[in-house]
């Protein structure tokens, strides 16, 4: 789906469109999300779309997602991710020794993993595997949409009238704000090695 055609859809349906796109990217149908979002945010700066409804279609519609990728896996995804770690030949001993690493480090996938495709679709599912129990994975996916949603839509607001951005480009965006979350993870875990061994 290209930006032109993205766009036309947006101006015409609102955040009904909105909703609906951003949702069916979280849960895995190809949809250039951070693309979507930076436009919301110069529509809304044009006055083209009303602020409030299309601010919540675009949360409601990334936050949705995530609980119903989460639904996915907890009910149905351990007979899929079975057959996949058999086919990778995984040993029992590996997929629990994964299962057991991802659940002490599912907040950090989740929020790192919003800003690179293809993680944001995989962590959701992969938390409902891992039985990751419900409330608190509705914390860390509510704070995680924000972060993700609010600060694409304001780069669109701020720079609407300012600079001409290559929507091509804003993945990249996001997966430099995910690698800069992980530097800042690996340094903190660095430091806290440090210490303990002082």
């Amino acid at each position: 789906m290209d930006t032109s055609h993205v766009l036309s859809l947006v101006e015409s349906y609102g955040p009904l469109i909105i909703f609906i796109c951003l949702f069916f990217g979280v849960v895995g149908i190809p949809a250039p999300e951070e693309t979507l979002v930076v436009i919301i945010g110069i529509l809304i700066h044009q006055h083209t779309l009303p602020a409030l409804p299309t601010i919540l279609s675009a949360f409601f519609g990334v936050f949705i997602g995530f609980l119903s990728s989460y639904a996915v896996g907890r009910y149905a995804g351990a007979p899929v991710f079975n057959k996949v770690t058999k086919l990778m030949k995984m040993s029992d001993f590996k997929v629990q020794a994964f299962k057991e690493k991802y659940e002490a480090n599912y907040k950090k996938a989740l929020l790192i993993g919003l800003f690179i495709p293809g993680a944001r679709q995989i962590n959701p599912y992969l938390a409902g595997i891992s039985k990751i129990p419900f409330i608190p994975y509705v914390i860390v996916s509510l704070i995680g949409t924000t972060i993700w949603v609010v600060p694409f839509m304001m780069l669109g607001y701020a720079t609407a009238n300012v600079v001409t951005i290559r929507y091509e480009y804003l993945p990249f965006i996001g997966i430099f704000i995910g690698l800069a979350f992980i530097l800042f993870f690996f340094i903190k875990h660095k430091r806290k090695q440090a210490n303990s061994k002082k």
